[in-house]
């Protein structure tokens, strides 16, 4: 009877196991799926403008409710998109500065509707804009929506949804909401602002920014808006304050030009105002960008020149800054779209070419940017309209224009008058002007910055000198380029793994070993508890102990540390040499004693290591170890000599204990033990010092080659960094690997020692060739499961490792985990967005990870087992 129940309860417990993993991997899945669900578009509207003036730049509000367009005469029109009602028609002659309104009739007969304007430029925020005219001058033009949210009982008594979700009445929308209240939405506080003369010719391009977002409640705001007739340039400044008391409103101004003089160094087309609002690009149609600085004189001054690809292989047709107004996004005849940005390369900044669209779809014929990601729109000759986005040089979408007659609406205009697309103010419609009709599409692009490329590829971001990998989740603001290279994330998990193992596994392959073979019965029994207690630690305290008590210790006594690990293997080796000179019947009688001596060991090694430090220190590193590191003293031979000490020092040994050994067999025949215990600490000494020799040689070799290790392998010293997590996790990881290490050796039947030690091996012998190969397999499962836990830590790199997603494999300086991020990261990324959705995607990485590695063991394991079976 319990058996059976046993047999019931053992088999539930493994189909649980099986199924609570599998529900983890769907759970995964099911997050890291929706970064790769297809992008798409569906027709939204299509709106005619009954007006003889050609439409110069539209936009649609924030709930994709509300279109608005400006043609040639400045008229202003705001339509239903659902409806297609008209909501207003406003002139400048309507509405002036103060607000103040006047009839239709009273403002078409005024002069000022004479005025004609040649080209527009929308803000970011969709609520402002300049306009330039044929006489030269600029005017802004503001507006904003007055939103309010209603009861049902509340509404007019004409407004009637019948069976739609909208109505149209008094030149308001109304639109009912989920929360059952009815949303109304009018056209609000639309100023057509004095104009502003600055040439004598027509003005060919303005642009124009609202650093400060416009309040609804606060009528200050700061324009930054630049113009050109092609010859001259301005950039201006416009600071709105209002009055506290007074409500009234007072500007301030500051201007910078350059007159074009010089023999008219380009015909300007195309504006584009940097994100700090002090600096003008301005580009000419034979792709030639020119950098200018406002200086304090009042006068623009040339900083730097750039000719862009595209430029050089055929005429420009469009440019538009993107967001963040760092690159400039051009389009050119030949269909090739190429993004141009200021680069810092060598301790300076220069414009560079980071971005290129092959064209395929025919000449470029305009462009947007959409306002709240890095995601362009471009409309071609032969009428496709196409979603970019631009970090990873990847399309997103594509259709076919139409206009309600069937025909491209892109055909014949002219793309240097007006842009023909545009996006709404939340970017999820686009727009394209057709004369006198806009055509409008709802775009579904949940997650543009998702990509193979874009998670694992190299990506020339903003203002970096060459393609990068790079993590960078979070930003100061909506226009700062998000950067989602998972690359320096695993870079650092496996660094993290690297030093971790590196310190760890062999310390505790070897003390398992010594536990298992040369410890006695009464010592083991009490250091195996001891060792495995270890693993009682939790890996916050572990953390913590790093970060407040050994990376402080780590920088003040640097050189002492680094001197110690290698100062007590020394005397270690040293140690068991000249136990070989004591008689055979006191080593017998002191065998007991040789744990206790080799602990006490370590801290005379890490006093002699604190003694010579200090000389040391002053010997190779010129006094100052840190100081080097970061390249402000010497020269690479001591990096190169410190470097070259291990491996030297493992090839010297293999070819003591290898090539040489039958030698050493011959010398030792012909010797009595105590002469040839002699010899071999002659001969360990020899050694020691051939390393030191060897070392001197390659690292003067390196030296005279021109190499320094400052730089590719090692760099400046960071307080929390990998050799300091190396020595923590490895701690950690002790334990586990000492333990299964330990019973994997035991499990070795006695049999097969004894018959080792009966042919004459010695134990060291037995130990080697007999012991380890047929524990191979227990060994390795040791290692690998060493491995999944550092791979899977997350408290002590979190607390120790510095949290720097470097891509470096510098062990002085830090770096970031995927567990750390995850951690950090997770709790406070919005729910649905790509940040959220791509730490699901890390997670599945680590648990690939973690996966592969115990499959691998596992393999190696029933390999290593087989082979030992036949034994």
């Amino acid at each position: 009877m319990s058996d059976r129940i046993a047999k019931q309860v053992i088999t539930i417990g493994g189909i649980g196991t099986i199924f609570v993993v599998m529900l983890v991997v769907f759970v995964l899945l099911g997050n890291v799926l929706p970064l790769f669900q297809s992008n798409r578009s569906e027709p939204l509207a299509s709106i005619e403008i009954s007006n003889a003036s050609p439409v110069l730049a539209a936009g649609v509000d924030e709930y994709g409710e509300v279109l608005w367009t400006i043609d040639a005469s400045s008229t202003m029109r705001f339509y239903s998109i659902s409806s297609g009602q008209s909501l207003g028609i406003y002139t400048p002659g309507d509405v002036d500065a103060s607000g103040n309104t006047e009839s239709n009739e009273e403002a078409e007969s005024k002069e000022e509707t004479k005025r004609q304007a040649a080209c527009v430029s929308v803000a970011d925020d969709d609520a402002s804009l300049l306009v330039g005219y044929e006489d030269g001058s600029v005017r802004p033009i503001t507006f904003g929506y007055d939103v309010s949210f209603l009861k049902v009982a509340d509404l007019p008594a004409d407004i009637q949804f019948q069976d739609r979700d909208w109505a149209v009445s008094d030149n308001a929308i109304y639109q009912q909401t989920n929360s059952g209240l009815v949303r109304r939405q009018r056209v609000d506080r639309l100023v057509f602002h004095p104009t502003v003369p600055l040439f004598s010719s027509p003005v060919v391009a303005v642009d124009w920014k609202t650093p400060q977002a416009v309040s609804s409640f606060d009528a200050s705001m700061t324009w930054v808006w630049a113009a050109t007739d092609g010859k001259g340039l301005v950039l201006s400044k416009t600071e709105n304050k209002v009055n506290p008391i007074t409500d009234a409103i007072s500007q301030e101004s500051e201007t910078w030009k350059d007159e074009g003089e010089a023999g008219n160094r380009s015909a300007w087309y195309g504006l584009m105002i940097d994100s700090r609002g002090s600096s003008l690009s301005a580009i000419d149609r034979d792709g030639k960008i020119t950098y200018w600085n406002a200086e304090s004189d009042g006068k623009l001054a040339v900083s730097k020149t750039h000719l862009s690809l595209a430029g050089s292989e055929s005429q420009l047709t469009c440019s538009v800054p993107l967001l963040g107004r760092t690159s400039l996004m051009i389009g050119a005849q030949s269909g090739h779209i190429e993004a141009v940005a200021m680069s810092a390369v060598d301790q300076s900044q220069e414009l560079m070419s980071i971005h290129r669209f092959e064209g395929r779809l025919g000449g470029v014929k305009s462009l947007a940017s959409s306002p709240t990601a890095r995601v362009l729109a471009a409309a071609f000759d032969d009428g496709d309209l196409a979603i970019y986005y631009v970090p990873t040089n990847r399309r997103l979408a594509k259709w076919r224009i139409a206009t309600s007659q069937g025909s491209s609406p892109l055909k014949g205009s002219d793309a240097s008058v007006h842009p023909n697309v545009f996006f709404s103010s939340n970017a999820d419609v686009v727009g394209a002007i057709a004369g006198g009709e806009v055509s409008l599409w709802r775009i579904f692009i949940p997650h543009p910055e998702a990509s193979w490329t874009g998670f694992f590829g190299r990506l020339w971001y903003e203002g970096y000198p060459s393609p990068q990998h790079v993590w960078q989740s979070s930003t100061g603001n909506i226009e700062g380029e998000y950067k989602f290279g998972f690359m320096p994330l695993i870079f650092g998990t496996f660094k993290a793994t690297f030093y971790s193992m590196l310190i760890g596994a062999p310390i505790a392959l070897m003390a398992a070993i010594f536990g298992s073979e040369f410890m006695s019965s009464r010592w083991r029994t009490r250091f195996k508890p001891a060792i495995e207690l270890m693993a009682s630690v939790p890996s916050v305290v572990l953390g913590f102990i790093g970060a407040l008590v050994l990376a402080p210790l780590f920088r003040d006594h640097l050189m002492a540390c680094l001197l110690s690990v290698p100062m007590i293997l020394f005397l270690f080796l040293l140690g068991a040499h000249c136990w070989l000179l004591l008689p055979n019947r006191l080593a017998i009688r002191a065998k007991h004693w040789r744990l206790p001596i080799l602990i006490g060991l370590i801290p005379i090694g890490v006093y002699l290591a604190t003694l010579v430090a200090g000389p040391v220190e002053e010997f190779l590193f010129g006094g100052s170890v840190t100081q080097w590191l970061a390249g402000q003293t010497g020269s690479g031979w001591p990096g190169w000599f410190s470097i070259g000490l291990l491996p030297i020092a493992l090839i010297v040994a293999w070819t003591m204990s290898g090539p040489m050994n039958p030698w050493m067999q011959s010398v030792a025949a012909s010797m009595t033990p105590f002469r040839f215990a002699f010899f071999n600490l002659g001969f360990f000494l020899l050694g020691v010092l051939s390393v030191l020799v060897l070392s001197a040689l390659v690292a003067t070799a390196l030296q005279v080659i021109g190499v320094d290790p400052r730089g590719p392998v090692l760099g400046p010293y960071q307080e929390r960094n990998a050799l300091l997590v190396g020595c923590i996790l490895g701690f950690a990881i002790i334990p586990l690997i000492y333990t299964i290490s330990e019973d994997a050796l035991q499990s070795v039947p006695q049999h097969l020692r004894s018959a080792s030690l009966g042919c004459g091996a010695t134990t060291w012998q037995t130990t080697i060739r007999v012991v380890v190969p047929t524990a191979m397999s227990g060994l390795f499962s040791a290692l690998m499961i060493g491995f999944g836990r550092a791979v899977g830590e997350t408290m002590v790199v979190l607390m120790a490792a510095g949290n720097t997603p470097l891509m470096d494999i510098n062990p002085m300086n830090g770096y970031r985990t995927l567990s750390a991020t995850l951690a950090t990261e997770l709790p406070e990324a919005a729910r649905g967005s790509t940040h959220y959705q791509g730490l699901f995607l890390a997670a599945l990485l680590l648990f690939c990870f973690t996966l592969i590695a115990n499959t691998v063991a596992e393999l190696v394991r029933m390999r290593f087992r087989k082979r030992a079976y036949q034994l």
